[in-house]
Parts: structure tokens; sequence; C-alpha cells
């Protein structure tokens, strides 16, 4: 895809392609076997657009997300242990690009919060894709090697107020 391709050019092109093979098949009858081919042709073409700006799509989602992520950095987080999983505390300490108006630039800031629930959506995100390494070895153990998994374990654990054949003390 060029520089130029954008995700509003290939609509344009699709919207364009669909009129022309509405007028195409509409004088199939009084035309024959030309007609026939060119709308042949135009389908091809409104296929191919269609795959285009579907990849286009695709491609600015995972541009934005990467840029999202891009933010965060160093990311950590501080297990103090309870009786059980339920009763485990978790500090998540981060770094966030943020804008720093004493330099007027944007600069990485530290950031911290008790507990997921309170951890920003990015930030939830960058654990869980970029830095796994980084999940607690008490989640970690919900779902080995699946972090997301893990923690949609967690998370259905903590709300439930117990984990798979436990019950909270």
């Amino acid at each position: 895809m060029t520089n130029s391709e954008t995700l509003a050019a290939i609509a344009t092109e699709i919207e364009s392609l669909g009129a022309d093979l509405l007028k195409v098949n509409s004088t199939i009858d009084l035309i024959g076997k030309p007609a026939i081919d060119a709308a042949n042709k135009l389908d091809r073409a409104l296929k191919d657009a269609k795959e285009r700006f579907a990849t286009a799509l695709a491609d600015e989602q995972v541009e934005a997300r990467n840029l999202r992520l891009a933010r965060f950095s160093d990311i950590r987080v501080e297990v103090r242990p309870g009786e059980s999983l339920i009763d485990t505390a978790f500090s998540i300490h981060y770094m966030q690009d943020a804008w720093d108006m004493s330099v007027n630039a944007t600069i990485p800031k530290p950031h911290s919060c008790n507990g997921f629930a309170a951890l920003a959506d990015d930030a939830y995100e960058y654990l869980v894709t970029k830095k796994p390494e980084a999940i607690p070895a008490e989640i970690m153990a919900l779902a080995p090697g699946k972090p997301q998994e893990a923690f949609a374990i967690y998370l259905q654990g903590k709300a439930r107020g117990f984990f798979k054949g436990a019950v909270a003390a």
C-alpha cells in the first residue's frame, strides 16, 4: 500500500466501482458478452478494493495500538501477599509519557495504582501484551503461558470471591 492510498480513497473507489458494476449489469441484456466481461472485470476490481480496504483498516488499527502502547515503559507489579489470592494486594508502577509544562515536552512520568481494577486500560494492555513477564506468578499460575486468560480467570475469581475449588477465607 502506498502512502497516498488512504481508507477514504479506497472507500471512494469501492463506491465508484459498485456504481459502475450496477450500470454494466443493467446493460447485460442489451449488449451481451461484452457487458458480461466488463461486469466480471469490475467485480474483480471491486473485490480487490474491498480486500485493500480491509488490509488498510487493519494496518491503521495496529499502528494506532502501537502508538498507544509506545507511551508506556518500565512496568512492574509489587505483590503484598494475603491469606489467599483474593486477599493479595497488588501495586502497579509504570512510566507513561505525559506532557510536562516545565520542560514544554512530553516525557516519561511515573504512575502507580493499587490493584488491577484501578489500572488504566492502555497500561493493562501494555502489561498483558508487551510485558507479560511482569505479571505476578500468582496470577500466571491460573493459566500458565497465557497472560490474557490468566487475568480473565483472576478478575472473574476476584469478582466472585473465590477461585476454582478454593473458597475465600
